[in-house]
């Protein structure tokens, strides 16, 4: 009896994807796939997403006087999250380069629909760049990677300010104006 019982739980728990817990890169479709590609800060088209570690983001921040990067989950439905046309809009408003990174690519549709409202490319933590499949641990080593400044301490923020390559501040939401 407990044997005819497991059977369907078994089936129901392999049917249910589990999102968030890694970068959901390998559920995503093959379409979806085409379309994430290894950095590219020279021509990067906006239908496409860039896989980017900490410290290649951190090379290219230092061409910039002002930049800022927003560390975000697709889909986020919490108050602190905004459109992307809004941290676009800071950044151009306050002399920002912007760089838009997704923690993972569960829920990457819900980004792309979007992308007809803001024209900053997307870029995506490399996962493979760190010694974790955890996004937690890897969003984490990502950040401290990037700030690249021994007084960091990692949070949940979301948004790294820098100045001439120099990491500032890290905020949860955009400054008031």
């Amino acid at each position: 009896m407990k044997k005819l019982l497991l059977l369907p739980l078994l089936a129901i728990a392999q049917s249910c994807a589990i999102y968030g817990i890694t970068d959901d890169y390998k559920k995503l479709s093959e379409e979806q796939k085409s379309h994430i590609l290894p950095a590219n800060f020279e021509n990067p088209l906006p239908d496409h997403v860039y896989k980017v570690s900490g410290k290649e983001l951190h090379s290219e921040i230092q061409k910039y006087p002002k930049a800022l990067v927003y560390e975000f989950t697709n889909g986020c439905t919490s108050d602190v999250c905004k459109p992307m046309i809004v941290y676009e809009r800071f950044a151009k408003e306050n002399g920002y380069k912007l760089f838009l990174v997704m923690n993972g690519f569960a829920n990457i549709k819900e980004t792309m629909k979007q992308r007809n409202s803001f024209e900053s490319p997307l870029y995506a933590i490399d996962a493979a760049s760190y010694p974790t499949v955890y996004r937690s641990k890897y969003a984490l080593l990502f950040k401290k990677e990037l700030a690249n400044d021994p007084n960091y301490e990692p949070g949940n923020f979301g948004l790294l300010f820098f100045e001439s390559g120099k990491f500032v501040k890290t905020l949860d939401d955009l400054p008031k104006s």
